[in-house]
């Protein structure tokens, strides 16, 4: 090991890692599985797998090393249930002007937003929620995901179809 390089096995260094991406790993698998706990769980559990492993992982690919244990634990923690996605993101003011027609309509508009995504396959749906929720770009997607930028804007745009299918225009 040369002086340059950052030991995944130093302190300082593990814990500059799961400060950068433990909220992106979790996010991602979140993503993937809809149970806000399971994600935690399974970061941590990734993290716990990589301090086992220090030794034999280069700190430039830890994230890769985390996102494949994550991932991998929920492949197998989730193999045979469905996927459903369950989040509220829209917080309403408040206070609200809005009549109650209006915020019968804009429920019912979150509720069927909410189905559309929780039935996208699981490629689109996570390039989908990393965009728009998470607001990366096309190339962080692709260099969390290990894609192509064009392989993410293939799934964004398949993503888009099913979505528009299912709510019609906005």
């Amino acid at each position: 090991m040369t002086k340059h390089t950052k030991s995944v096995c130093e302190s300082k260094h593990f814990e500059m890692l799961f400060n950068t991406h433990s909220t992106l790993l979790r996010n991602y698998i979140y993503y993937k599985c809809g149970d806000f706990n399971l994600a935690e769980d399974m970061v941590q559990d990734a993290f716990i797998s990589l301090w086992n492993h220090c030794e034999k992982v280069n700190y430039d690919e830890a994230l890769f090393y985390l996102k494949r244990i994550a991932n991998n634990n929920f492949l197998n923690t989730v193999k045979h249930q469905k996927v459903v996605l369950n989040y509220s993101k829209f917080k309403g003011s408040e206070v609200n002007n809005e009549s109650p027609e209006f915020l019968f309509e804009e429920k019912e508009f979150m509720k069927k937003l909410q189905d559309a995504i929780a039935i996208l396959p699981e490629k689109q749906r996570e390039v989908f929620l990393l965009n728009r929720i998470d607001k990366m770009t096309y190339k962080e997607i692709a260099v969390l995901l290990n894609l192509s930028v064009k392989a993410v804007e293939k799934r964004m745009h398949n993503a888009l179809i099913v979505l528009r299918e299912k709510i019609g225009n906005i």
